[in-house]
């Protein structure tokens, strides 16, 4: 199935997580190599459980002032427009980067594709700031530029950094702005800043369930974040406040809920993370555990590809159960020079798949399966 970007079909796939009880896995990249990762185990789990169509989503985030995900898909290095950075240069590569991931995914995943054709993707575009810390607007979005709001299925319009009526009107003026430029998106909201780095509920409040509800009927949202104390950067667990969501489940509120904070999240017992889906939670962000685990074991192959590097001049092409090198004696260059070029690429793709499979598993998602129950 193609990626969905409009409005409807957008909220058909989350309509059908609401309607098994699962959170939808979404997933964010920062590059093209994180979005083939995150495909293929999609992908490949869909094709083990008889899933035709399974419900996925890819997130990136622009202006974050803690971290920018798209700008670095091509080249990591930039500087935020607050930060001096131009402009009109800064603006050019963000819708230059998101262009060629929607065009990338949208190849990858088309109708028919005998590989990937199983996966249904919803393109995210999180913490659009339209305040930074300290209350001061953000020159780091493109939020109000409706041709870079096209690329994406839905948007989280964060205006955490404004008292409560502030952040309410914001976010409903931000909806008429849509609306006015003929464009209808999935919005998603945040109402506190959920503390990073380890601080979790020491530095922030959790949601007011009251606040939830408010927001949601001022705004015309469709979806929210709670702060239920789980955010972290190093992948350490903060803690889930199950209250909080306990007594939004009982006003009725729905399946309209986005929690943040994979860390804490997968840390959690199967049949916890699964629960999660029966008190309104319909999706949720995981991104940071790929740095953070991923990464250090694409540096330690790097290192040890060098390391065995032999008096023929020969790379290892793999390296066996007990972690010895493993050569080939062809003289195809393709194998000569893949180990350099293409097998560090490759376990990053293999490792991101590989945790996408586990993640859907743990979430429940073989209920989508023909054969499901």
């Amino acid at each position: 199935m193609p990626l969905v970007l409009d409005y409807d079909s957008t909220m058909k796939l989350y309509e059908r997580c609401g309607e098994k009880k699962i959170v939808m896995a979404r997933i964010g990249y920062s590059d093209q190599d994180q979005i083939q990762g995150i495909v293929r185990g999609a992908a490949r789990f869909a094709e083990d459980h008889a899933i035709e169509s399974l419900p996925m989503g890819i997130f990136s985030t622009v202006g974050h002032y803690i971290l920018q995900q798209l700008p670095r898909y091509l080249d990591a290095g930039h500087e935020l427009p607050a930060d001096g950075g131009d402009p009109a240069a800064y603006h050019r590569r963000c819708i230059r980067n998101a262009r060629l991931a929607v065009n990338f995914m949208s190849i990858l995943t088309e109708e028919g594709d005998e590989d990937f054709g199983r996966v249904a993707i919803t393109h995210h575009y999180d913490h659009g700031h339209h305040t930074l810390p300290g209350g001061v607007l953000s020159e780091n979005e493109l939020l109000r530029q409706p041709e870079f709001i096209d690329l994406f299925s839905s948007v989280m319009f964060d205006d955490t950094h404004s008292p409560f009526e502030d952040n309410c009107r914001n976010s409903a003026d931000y909806r008429a702005f849509l609306e006015a430029e003929g464009r209808k998106k999935v919005l998603e909201g945040c109402l506190e800043e959920v503390a990073a780095g380890g601080d979790g509920l020491d530095e922030s409040a959790c949601t007011n369930p009251d606040q939830i509800e408010q927001f949601l009927e001022r705004t015309g949202f469709e979806l929210v974040v709670p702060n239920i104390g789980t955010e972290s950067i190093n992948a350490q667990q903060v803690g889930v406040q199950w209250q909080v969501l306990e007594e939004i489940d009982k006003r009725g509120i729905g399946p309209r809920l986005i929690v943040h904070g994979f860390s804490s999240i997968k840390a959690l017992e199967v049949e916890q993370q699964r629960r999660l889906g029966h008190l309104g939670v319909v999706g949720m962000n995981a991104w940071s555990y790929i740095p953070q685990h991923i990464g250090p074991q694409l540096l330690e192959r790097s290192a040890k590809i060098l390391s065995n590097h032999d008096e023929k001049l020969r790379y290892p092409v793999d390296f066996d159960d007990e972690g010895q090198p493993v050569y080939s004696e062809s003289d195809d260059a393709n194998v000569f020079f893949g180990p350099v070029l293409d097998q560090v690429r490759d376990l990053k793709v293999r490792l991101i798949a590989d945790s996408v499979y586990e993640i859907l598993g743990n979430l429940g998602y073989a209920a989508f399966g023909a054969d499901a129950s």
